[in-house]
Order: structure tokens, then C-alpha cells, then sequence
């Protein structure tokens, strides 16, 4: 899987610059790279429905690091926008908060909700974002398990 993530991540680079570097965070935008959300590693999308409005999700592998045997995970997330935080002639600091679910088979089915808050670094010179998140979130199936401190991040290209 991960020369696939490879390739698509060089393809979408080479594609030609459809949206304006300062524009990222605008209705229409897609992004597409690399990135985790709570329990998913792998492609990492992004698509702003409006100015302050977004959704997210991720399609890989789930649970790195644990012993569930094969796994493929899905991770989703509705995205608040909220105002600029900093803006200059080269980055634009950004945050988020929203909610999401999660999902993982393999040798069982994993399924969750998580909270979202995240801090956006949108590059200006080109339309590329790199996203910082907590991600608390709550194990519903296979079992009960609560999970307080979790992190993600993603590294998007804007079309």
C-alpha cells in the first residue's frame, strides 16, 4: 500500500497549481496527501464545502503500533473553520474543531467517534497544508475503551 500513498501523493505535486496559494481554506478546495486521523494512517483528503466549513478523511491502515493483525482503517471528520489566527505574505495560521468516526477491520471490526481540534499551517506560495491535531476519541465496538490523548496531523497539496 504504501508505494500506491507514494505515487499519488508525487502525482497530485506534479498536477498544475488550479487554486490560488492564498485560497486554500475556500469553498471548492480539495486537498489530497498524507496524513492520520484517530487510528488511520494513509491518504489524507480535505474538502471545504464553504470558507468555514469542511470535511476530512483518511483511508490506510489502522492501528500502527498494536497488535491487531491486518487492518483497514477509515477515519472522517466534519471541520469547523475558524478565523485566522496570523496571516503573513508566506503562512497562514489557522485552527479547527469539529467531530468525526472511525472504523477498522481485520481481525475484528473497530468502530469510534472523536473530537478534532487542529492548528493549520496554509502555505501561501503554494497550496499546501500542514495540519497538527488532538484527536480525543471513544472506542465503541469491538470494545469499550476511551482514548484522551491522541494526536494526528496531515501534509495536503490543494487542487
Amino acid at each position: 500500500m504504501r508505494p500506491l500513498l507514494a505515487f499519488l501523493f508525487v502525482l497530485a505535486l506534479m498536477l498544475p497549481l488550479t487554486a490560488q496559494a492564498d485560497e486554500v481554506r475556500s469553498a471548492g478546495n480539495f486537498g489530497l496527501g498524507l496524513g492520520g486521523g484517530t487510528g488511520t494512517s494513509g491518504l489524507s483528503m480535505k474538502y471545504f464545502v464553504n470558507n468555514s466549513n469542511a470535511f476530512q478523511g483518511v483511508v490506510g491502515v489502522w492501528g500502527l503500533g498494536r497488535d491487531h493483525g491486518s487492518v483497514i482503517g477509515l477515519s472522517a471528520d466534519y471541520l469547523w473553520e475558524g478565523p485566522a489566527l496570523a496571516s503573513g505574505s508566506v503562512l497562514e495560521l489557522g485552527w479547527n474543531i469539529g467531530l468525526g468516526a472511525f472504523a477498522g477491520t481485520g481481525d475484528a471490526f473497530w468502530l469510534g467517534a472523536a473530537g478534532v481540534l487542529g492548528l493549520e499551517f496554509n502555505f501561501r506560495p503554494i497550496p499546501i497544508d500542514i495540519v497538527l491535531e488532538y484527536r480525543p476519541g471513544l472506542l465503541i465496538l469491538e470494545r469499550v475503551d476511551a482514548d484522551l490523548i491522541n494526536f494526528g496531523g496531515h501534509i495536503r497539496y490543494y487542487f
